[in-house]
């Protein structure tokens, strides 16, 4: 085992007097660490309007530069990248702010926490290692820490149905570090989400979904906060209601109205016009 290069350099990058999850990878702590964000859309679970939220499946990649993680390929067989559990290496506190809802539970067998970000094993399948490729080749300390993982959000949105079933809804999904300002984390995103693998909703459209960063100070604290919003703009598709709700009703409305004026010989007959067009209206 001492002699697979993979397993030295597994031993190497993560010795204890060498690396500790706890310390922010960057040798210059006055620096600021960019933690790039990028979105990809897999599926529109669900638009529930009455509690006002929009269930997503999506797929997320942070990636930063770990300064503390270096090494020489040559050393290691020229391995270049490997792949470690999330566990043992500093994981950035990224946050959803608008969750729908939240467990505050540790690591377990029903619940699944990455830093602050939690997600039910019932939910959706995780995947939680880290891929590390050295910089060693491009002159920099450090590696480049990519952390992909699919995940199921249920994001708070205020979703107005005035214009049924015409209605368009926008909802934004806030993101950053749940703890770390800006001159610790700062975060950065591709300006549009990736829509390649997108599973076409039979009711909704995705008119645009794109990704704005700006810098919100906070009461509670001196330095500013960078924050990603992530806006989600649908519309619904009304054929399947205008078919089934607007003309069956329309027409229904229409023959119970002019039953009440039609002329009628005796009034036998507007008796059954009026009874039709009740029961036509309950139907």
């Amino acid at each position: 085992m001492e002699n697979v290069p993979l397993v030295r350099l597994t031993r190497d990058l993560l010795a204890r007097d060498r690396y500790d999850v706890r310390v922010r990878p960057i040798l210059d702590h006055s620096k600021s660490l960019r933690i790039h964000v990028s979105i990809s859309l897999y599926q529109i679970i669900e638009v529930d309007e009455p509690s006002q939220n929009i269930k997503l499946n999506v797929w997320m990649i942070q990636k930063w530069r770990d300064e503390f993680l270096s090494w020489n390929p040559q050393d290691y067989g020229m391995i270049n990248s490997t792949i470690i559990p999330f566990k043992y290496l500093w994981i950035p506190d990224t946050y959803l702010y608008n969750r729908y809802s939240f467990q505050l539970k540790e690591c377990g067998i029903h619940y699944v926490t990455i830093c602050s970000v939690k997600m039910s094993r019932d939910e959706t399948e995780r995947y939680m290692n880290v891929q590390i490729e050295s910089q060693y080749w491009k002159g920099l300390n450090g590696s480049l820490m990519s952390f992909l993982y699919p995940a199921i959000y249920t994001v708070t949105c205020r979703l107005n149905i005035r214009f049924f079933p015409y209605d368009r809804q926008n909802c934004t999904l806030t993101i950053s570090s749940w703890t770390n300002s800006k001159s610790a984390l700062d975060y950065y995103a591709d300006a549009e989400v990736n829509m390649a693998s997108y599973i076409t909703n039979e009711e909704w459209d995705v008119k645009s979904f794109k990704i704005y960063r700006h810098e919100h100070k906070y009461a509670c604290c001196s330095e500013p906060w960078a924050i990603l919003q992530a806006s989600l703009v649908i519309q619904r598709k009304p054929l399947y209601y205008v078919v089934n709700l607007i003309i069956p009703t329309s027409i229904i409305t229409v023959v119970s109205i002019t039953g009440f004026f039609t002329p009628a010989s005796t009034d036998d007959d507007r008796t059954e016009k009026i009874n039709l067009g009740r029961f036509r209206s309950g139907t």
